[in-house]
């Protein structure tokens, strides 16, 4: 697609002002209930499974996840409110339910809902979208550093994150935990769906390793998800780095690691063998229409994906973990593009479930 055809197509949801000149929304108090999307003592989505095959936390579990949703405001301001009658709430409750329910066996689940960046803010050719990540940053380092005082009590702890939500998962773990005593109670990070450049990696995480084995320890693991041979279209995207925000070569290699296998070989890894893929179900509710503005209240649910045959790699020259397979097909038809973002986590639900099982164990 044309960079013309790309600004055409965000027209709807370009903000109207600079981020300087915008009224911008209130700063969340995590001491509030209401501004978390998860927490382990509140049943949500994040605790629902696909079938009776598998089982959700009810007592208190010995490692906490914290959970950085990603992006899901198509307004026409830089940054979301936190109000859970708007439709960016739909988008979140579909994260909790077909993103951090992976984690609900064996871990405390506490996701912040903070002021996120607009999706424009990727497009931005000015600062505004940088601005706008540092505003939606502050809140998650501050519920971070919240979750530490109150919620954490020494326990190991993971930190997962999608996109947006893994965006500022790399600044977050560059800033508070991998130069600190913290990185003793990492068991891993997964920080999924958002380029870690390979140049970049030891700029950002100068005592971690990126994961190269199922059971790696205080290491980042992340993919991108895309059909066999394609290639992402844009040229550039934002990526922060210690010195400040830049933006980046799409086209470059970027960390990959396989969630079939947890390495990042080149050869092919087929599903079927030790995975569950996963559709997610919401009543009444139109997935593709971004511009809604109020929440829907659907009621959403997750099932096994039909097919479930697929394989999977990581492209050596690019990162990219490459799908192949009857269900990738099915999800390339259904919406024409050979980019999988969305599906990162769904894809590779049930491998990502077990993976957090065996780090914990290794850790413990």
């Amino acid at each position: 697609m044309q960079k013309e055809e790309i600004i055409k197509l965000l027209a709807p949801i370009k903000p109207k002002h600079a981020f300087s000149n915008s009224e911008h929304p209130e700063k969340p108090d995590y001491s509030v209930t209401y501004n978390w999307a998860a927490l382990p003592h509140i049943k949500g989505l994040q605790h629902k499974v696909p079938d009776e095959s598998f089982k959700s936390i009810i007592d208190e579990a010995d490692v906490d996840v914290f959970y950085i949703h990603p992006t899901g405001f198509f307004g026409k301001y830089w940054n979301c409110r936190i109000d859970k009658s708007i439709a960016s709430y739909d988008r979140t409750e579909l994260m909790l339910i077909s993103q951090a329910s992976a984690f609900n066996e064996l871990c405390n689940i506490y996701a912040p809902h903070y002021r996120q960046a607009t999706y424009y803010s990727y497009f931005d050719e000015g600062s505004n979208g940088f601005d706008a990540h540092d505003l939606a940053y502050s809140d998650v380092e501050e519920a971070f550093d919240y979750y530490l005082e109150n919620f954490n009590e020494g326990k190991p702890f993971i930190i997962a994150a999608h996109s947006q939500g893994a965006l500022h998962g790399q600044r977050l773990i560059h800033n508070k935990i991998q130069n600190s005593f913290l990185k003793n109670q990492l068991v891993c990070a997964y920080l999924i769906g958002y380029v870690i450049p390979e140049n970049n990696f030891n700029l950002l995480f100068p005592h971690l390793n990126a994961s190269e084995s199922p059971k790696d320890l205080h290491s980042v693991v992340s993919w991108a998800t895309v059909t066999e041979g394609h290639m992402r279209n844009r040229e550039k995207t934002i990526a922060w780095l210690p010195d400040g925000w830049v933006k980046v070569d799409m086209g470059q290699k970027i960390i990959g690691t396989n969630p079939l296998s947890w390495n990042s070989s080149s050869l092919w890894c087929d599903a079927l063998s030790n995975n569950l893929a996963i559709t997610t179900k919401a009543k009444n509710y139109n997935f593709t229409d971004r511009l809604a503005k109020e929440y829907s209240g659907s009621i959403k649910s997750i099932i096994p994906s039909i097919p479930q045959n697929f394989s999977c790699r990581i492209n050596q020259d690019n990162g990219l973990l490459e799908t192949k397979g009857m269900l990738v097909e099915k999800i390339r038809k259904l919406i024409n593009s050979g980019d999988l973002h969305n599906f990162d986590i769904s894809l590779f639900w049930g491998s990502l479930r077990t993976n957090v099982k065996d780090r914990i164990n290794a850790f413990i």
